[in-house]
């Protein structure tokens, strides 16, 4: 079975990225972004509409991290210190070596090469920090920026799923892209 295997929040760098602990800091930025709809279209979670909501959201991801259920980073800029998204593996399942990535960014830093940067620095921790077999996305079949990313990181689509998901009264199809370490 997998282990976290740090005491401390891993910081993970890029080139013009610094992916660090989701923390009170970033209440606003959260908010911001998570208030947009153009942000939240294709993710099966509730807008925020009050800052407190961005509030419960941080203390969740910290809880979550704290327990050792999951991991995810901010995705700020190294030159101005801007949160401008975040990823991470918002499930792992511990038992099967395996996570499922996420990623939201807002509207202002899309087509700009920042995800799929962020994207590929999260791949290699999973897999090298923390010894995954495989990691999936699951997508809305419409969001079909999401899905080219994956795929220009090696995912394969390996199932749709009807009504996969309910969410605010209604069934969600899925896509499942998935990766196998060392492919």
């Amino acid at each position: 079975m997998l282990t976290f295997n740090f005491e401390t929040f891993p910081v993970l760098e890029t080139e013009r990225l610094l992916l660090k602990a989701i923390s009170m800091d970033f209440v606003d930025d959260i908010f911001h972004q998570r208030s947009k709809k153009e942000v939240m279209q294709y993710i099966a979670r509730p807008m925020l509409y009050l800052k407190i909501q961005a509030e419960d959201l941080v203390k969740n991801y910290q809880y979550l991290y704290e327990q050792r259920i999951s991991i995810s980073w901010a995705i700020t800029l190294k030159d101005s210190g801007q949160m401008i998204g975040t990823v991470g593996f918002p499930r792992i399942n511990k038992d099967n070596y395996r996570g499922e990535v996420g990623y939201s960014l807002d509207p202002d830093y899309w087509f700009k090469g920042y995800m799929n940067e962020a994207l590929q620095e999260v791949l290699r921790f999973g897999f090298g920090e923390l010894h995954f077999h495989s990691i999936e996305a699951l997508i809305h079949p419409d969001n079909k920026a999401s899905s080219d990313l994956v795929l220009k990181h090696g995912f394969v689509k390996e199932a749709y799923f009807k009504e996969y998901t309910y969410f605010e009264g209604t069934f969600l199809d899925v896509e499942v892209y998935s990766l196998l370490a060392g492919k």
